[in-house]
């Protein structure tokens, strides 16, 4: 290998290390569980914007759809991602529903590698979650499984908490931190 190809080889690594990791998904495809076992995996910190919302808020999400309205926590969603965006070397979890607004992908793109965890629709839960339940997990999938497909650099199949987030160092970092 060149001295060229190993500066920009290593350039390449620490532009992936320096980057934040966000996962998007269906609600209920583990995005929180895995993120918090790949930050540990990697050693970063772990974001959660539907627990920046639950916190700033001082309620559920349940609770802001109901007394607030969808636009209201897709505001807020929108401050979490900008938030959470600016910093570097973050694990962050998203909502399911953040591809719902284009502008949002700008913000992630920014300074993140989208990853797209593609779980067996009916194996995700909907309890608790008001669009899940409202509108039916398939018809959310019709509509958000071509956004995420579009948003993220990698899909990766869930098929467990610890083995995923395996997958995901292997296919970021080879396996090497």
């Amino acid at each position: 290998m060149s001295r060229i190809e190993t500066v920009a080889s290593n350039d390449a690594r620490i532009n992936r290390i320096n980057r934040n990791i966000v996962l998007i998904g269906m609600p209920g495809c583990g995005k929180t569980s895995i993120g918090i076992a790949l930050a540990k995996m990697t050693e970063r910190e772990f974001a959660d914007t539907d627990e920046w919302i639950i916190k700033t808020a001082g309620k559920s999400i349940a609770a802001i759809f109901a007394e607030d309205g969808e636009d209201v926590f897709r505001m807020m969603e929108q401050d979490a991602l900008q938030i959470f965006c600016r910093r570097r070397g973050l694990v962050i979890a998203t909502g399911g529903g953040v591809v719902k607004r284009s502008e949002n992908l700008c913000i992630i793109r920014q300074n993140g590698i989208i990853i797209f965890l593609d779980r067996d629709i009916d194996l995700l839960a909907t309890s608790g979650r008001p669009l899940s339940e409202q509108e039916g997990v398939h018809a959310l999938a019709s509509a958000r499984l071509p956004l995420y497909r579009e948003w993220s650099e990698y899909t990766v199949p869930v098929r467990g908490v610890r083995e995923t987030a395996a997958d995901i160092c292997g296919l970021l970092f080879g396996g090497l931190l």
